[in-house]
């Protein structure tokens, strides 16, 4: 096979070399398995369909004394390969190879086929029911019968066995990719076209050198327009200039794959129009049936959703449990997701992926862990007016009219992106510093001046920070804590800030119940404690051996909330602490 380059072989005589292959290693050890009856067999299988491997067989076997024996064995004449003894396994090999088909597998070891359909390529595992249809089609239109399901699964059985040994290792890629410099954008079109995007422009391209997958649900994107502007898209957001930047960010920062991303959080008051905005992001970069999902009511739920979806976007969520805001972060930043592979007791499925993702209307986002609200670029959403309200039809209409010179105007970001993106370099970088590079690298071309992306981030960071510490039942009794100076035990520290607060809060869910919690609590807020004005130092006295924490105020004042002017950040320097 290889691609239809080899002699077709049966189906009996491809199986038969596999085994041989294996046997091979161990005949040194033991020469008695050259005479068993799989081995045998498997010498009466390529002895006519493949006279080459039968005449290095028997130089084997001659060394080891086994010819003679094996002859006698044989002495039956194998039945030539002949067209009116051709199986229906083999004649639909044939068929399938006669296309010219390509086999290759993933680094996760799944073997893949790419198959020519209609004039253009396409990309399925071998195991899929997609490439079973094409065998079964295949067949039919050959012979006007069908193959029967044993001829398939024979097929099928074969054409992975190819695909996993002799096929060559690709990625697998779902909507965005990376590849020698270039970003690739998947159309999912019917024709499997895509968008390729280097420094010197963009185009379609019928054949990307890449491998995409398509999921259940995926819709195409229109085909990009030159000429338009990021500007058009400004009208389908109701955000202040702030946040503006910050969508414009995330949106150029989903085409490049492979970097750690942002978290976008969109925020605001009921009929903002939050969920429209969220489907309008998602529609820019991987259009779905269902764009905007439910909560996960586990984090198995959210690693399905991000291998079915490029960018994932939650909507409406009544609650933010500890372990998924942990597991968005490691989907956000890279990180891998294990669990038992189906029908296996002992292989482990595991998925490592970065994700773009979305989050809308989360309830006490301040309450949300720390690392969250780290990786998260918080949107407000402004209180939409009456007057200014449109029905989803006319919405969607003038959208829908402007989004092929909205995506085009996106792609000359990225391109602009990839021309400037060697000679970027920041002073002082926020947190998810390749992000911020990135998009500094775009932002002529995104219509920002230069320096927005940073102090945005800085901004970002400072209301994030606010959000956390006004939410933290234990912000205001560190502060004044932090005034006197402390240093004890979680246990002494607990006692000490219990008395410092009322009834009411001690029994609130947000404040620690053990020392142990207190200890855990305070060491997820260190940063952003220390970003205040806090400082927490854990130590181990070294007399008693007892674990010692210390509250200190860094500086006179503590800041009691930041005073970022959201509507214009001309003024914010990157060398102020915001």
């Amino acid at each position: 096979m290889d691609n239809g380059s080899q002699v077709l072989r049966s189906v009996a005589a491809e199986l038969a070399l596999l085994y041989l292959r294996e046997l091979e290693p161990r005949v040194a050890d033991n020469p008695d398995l050259l005479v068993s009856t799989e081995a045998v067999l498997s010498f009466a299988a390529i002895r006519h369909a493949d006279p080459v491997q039968w005449e290095r067989w028997r130089t084997i076997l001659e060394k080891y004394e086994k010819s003679d024996l094996i002859e006698y064995m044989l002495h039956q004449p194998v039945r030539a390969e002949d067209p009116e003894w051709e199986s229906k396994a083999d004649r639909l090999i044939r068929l399938a190879v006669g296309t010219g088909l390509e086999l290759f597998h993933d680094p996760d070891q799944q073997g893949w086929v790419s198959i020519r359909v209609d004039g253009h390529w396409e990309n399925h595992p071998v195991r899929s029911r997609a490439f079973q249809l094409f065998l079964l089609r295949l067949y039919y239109c050959a012979t006007g019968e069908s193959p029967g399901t044993q001829a398939i699964r024979a097929a099928t059985d074969l054409f992975e066995a190819r695909a996993l040994f002799d096929g060559e290792e690709h990625p697998i890629h779902l909507r965005v990719a990376d590849h020698a410099g270039k970003l690739y954008l998947d159309l999912c079109d019917r024709t499997w076209r895509a968008v390729e995007i280097d420094a010197e422009g963009w185009r379609v391209v019928d054949r990307p050198p890449v491998r995409f997958r398509r999921t259940r649900g995926s819709q195409p994107l229109p085909e990009p327009e030159r000429g338009g502007s990021l500007d058009e898209l400004r009208p389908f957001f109701n955000v202040d200039h702030h946040g503006w930047i910050l969508i414009r960010a995330f949106l150029v920062a989903a085409l490049r794959p492979g970097f750690p991303l942002p978290i976008l959080v969109a925020k605001g008051e009921q009929g903002a129009g939050k969920s429209t905005a969220c489907r309008v992001i998602s529609s820019m970069i991987d259009p779905r049936t269902s764009a905007l999902r439910g909560v996960p009511r586990e984090v198995r739920d959210l690693t399905a959703a991000a291998r079915n979806s490029w960018l994932v976007c939650f909507d409406n969520l009544s609650r933010l449990p500890e372990d998924l805001a942990d597991a968005a972060c490691r989907l956000a930043t890279g990180g891998g997701f294990g669990g038992r592979q189906l029908y296996s007791d002992h292989d482990e499925a595991i998925f490592d992926a970065t994700r773009p993702l979305v989050f809308n209307a989360i309830p006490e986002l301040g309450t949300a862990r720390p690392d969250f609200l780290d990786r998260a670029l918080i949107v407000e959403f402004l209180t939409l007016p009456p007057e200014l309200r449109r029905d989803e039809a006319r919405y969607w209409s003038e959208f829908s009219g402007q989004q092929p010179r909205i995506l085009g105007a996106l792609l000359d970001a990225a391109v602009a992106g990839l021309r400037n993106l060697p000679q970027v370099r920041l002073e002082r970088p926020p947190r998810l510093a390749d992000f911020a590079l990135w998009v500094s690298a775009c932002e002529e071309a995104l219509g920002m001046k230069p320096g927005e992306t940073v102090a945005a981030c800085w901004a970002n960071s400072a209301e994030a920070r606010d959000l956390a510490l006004e939410a933290s039942p234990l912000y205001q009794p560190l502060v004044e804590l932090a005034r006197e100076g402390f240093t004890g035990t979680a246990a002494e520290l607990r006692e000490r800030l219990e008395a410092m607060v009322s009834d009411t809060v001690r029994r609130s869910v947000g404040w620690p119940k053990a020392p142990n919690g207190l200890s855990g609590a305070l060491r997820r807020m260190a940063a952003t404690l220390r970003a205040a004005g806090i400082e927490l130092q854990f130590s181990r006295n070294n007399e008693l051996g007892r674990r010692m924490v210390s509250v200190l105020l860094q500086r006179a004042k503590v800041r009691k909330r930041s005073s970022v002017i959201v509507s214009s950040l001309s003024d914010l320097a990157p060398g102020r602490d915001y």
